[in-house]
């Protein structure tokens, strides 16, 4: 099923934006183990974490250790339910279609590979800034020459919310359980690829 927050119409969106990891793929890394590993607390931002490490040694490490945590989560990886019908519908609909992930290319690339993603066009943390920053809707909508207003950039966190939302975006979160607080601020929220696809096909 879909919830709708707000007043969007599947049917005047022009291109659709996913992110990967727990949005196409069951490939999120242990981010309680890798915040264990790195001495952080639950709820810390990852990526800042390490980015404001001094340069040297405890820098270089710890990004190691985040590299390997992508890595191993990549090489499992495994489709989301109704994510590879989802993009087949999309794609016979001619909808161009994009992946920004905040992942390392390395790993993106694993998990793409793995699954036999068929989208072409994929930011990484390399690409653009991390989001939540817009840069990487941004670049993406100019290669279309789409306004963001147009795109649905679809995920399962609130850093995709908040993306979407810096850059004039509409959001569909992907929330198939528990549905977080924050997910009032989507335009609406997924709990099943399936029924999206029937709600896609009827125009709402």
């Amino acid at each position: 099923m879909i919830t709708r927050l707000s007043d969007v119409k599947l049917k005047d969106i022009r291109g659709v934006i996913f992110d990967l990891d727990g949005t196409l793929a069951h490939s999120n890394p242990d981010f309680s183990g890798l915040r264990r590993e790195l001495g952080i607390d639950s709820g810390t931002d990852i990526l800042a974490h390490v980015n404001s490490l001094s340069e040297g040694e405890v820098r270089n490490k710890a990004f190691e250790i985040v590299h390997e945590y992508e890595r191993q989560s990549s090489l499992n990886a495994s489709w989301i339910d109704g994510a590879k019908e989802l993009i087949e519908y999309l794609q016979a609909k001619s909808l161009p279609l994009a992946i920004l992930t905040r992942n390392m290319p390395e790993a993106a690339q694993i998990t793409i590979n793995k699954l036999g993603i068929d989208i072409a066009l994929v930011l990484t943390r390399d690409d653009a800034q991390p989001k939540p920053h817009p840069e990487g809707i941004e670049l993406i909508c100019q290669q279309w020459q789409l306004e963001p207003a147009d795109i649905l950039y679809v995920g399962d966190y609130l850093f995709d919310l908040q993306t979407a939302q810096n850059a004039g975006s509409r959001c569909a979160l992907y929330c198939p359980e528990t549905i977080p607080d924050y997910a009032l601020d989507a335009d609406m929220l997924v709990a099943c690829y399936h029924r999206f696809i029937e709600a896609w096909a009827v125009g709402d």
